[in-house]
């Protein structure tokens, strides 16, 4: 990789980013055997979003948690919109994003599989619970209290055991995300700098 042109290298580190993100997207929908339980799959978003920022600047992490963030309300905007609620994933991926940096930063998370795995176990709930933050204040601002309180306990009592089955299901579907990831990363990084 040495011997390529410098634009052929980042040309390859763009594609690789592109398209391991448009890779995630597509995994949102589908559902393999063994890559759901009750109709739950992994938070692939989510996955990305932690290995993209475990080595990068606070700058990337939130740029990658925006990006991402518009384009799943882009593909979930219609099913929302009949629901006459609209919340956002910008906000839940952009704090899994700032979140990661800080963590990495404080050295509480480094750059093991088993870290990553982790990591994306809590911060999924992390960013479910945001979504279920904007559900309730949507249902209070547009509602009324007693609406929101029925949101919030709709929100318990069926969308909690969907938020620890994502949970699990990130964490166990992260190395087979996160390792190819970083080692490409790596070794693309390190080619440039050469």
């Amino acid at each position: 990789m040495n011997n390529l042109h410098p634009l052929v290298r980042n040309g390859l580190y763009l594609l690789t980013v592109v398209g391991s993100a448009s890779l995630c997207l597509l995994l949102l929908p589908t559902r393999f055997p063994g890559m759901e339980i009750l109709g739950v799959g992994p938070s692939w978003l989510v996955m990305w979003t932690i290995a993209w920022s475990l080595n990068r600047s606070l700058w990337h992490a939130t740029t990658a948690g925006v990006v991402l963030g518009l384009i799943q309300d882009g593909m979930t905007a219609t099913t929302a919109a009949n629901l006459g609620i609209m919340p956002t994933h910008v906000l839940s991926l952009t704090a899994v994003g700032v979140l990661t940096f800080w963590l990495h930063k404080r050295r509480y998370l480094d750059d093991t599989i088993i870290s990553a795995s982790v990591a994306a176990f809590l911060l999924t709930i992390a960013s479910e619970l945001i979504t279920g933050v904007q559900y309730f204040l949507e249902m209070a601002i547009e509602q009324s209290p007693e609406a929101s309180l029925a949101s919030l306990n709709y929100l318990w009592d069926n969308q909690s055991p969907m938020m620890l089955i994502s949970a699990v299901l990130s964490g166990l579907w992260m190395p087979i995300l996160y390792y190819p990831l970083q080692v490409c990363w790596q070794k693309m990084v390190l080619n440039k700098l050469t």
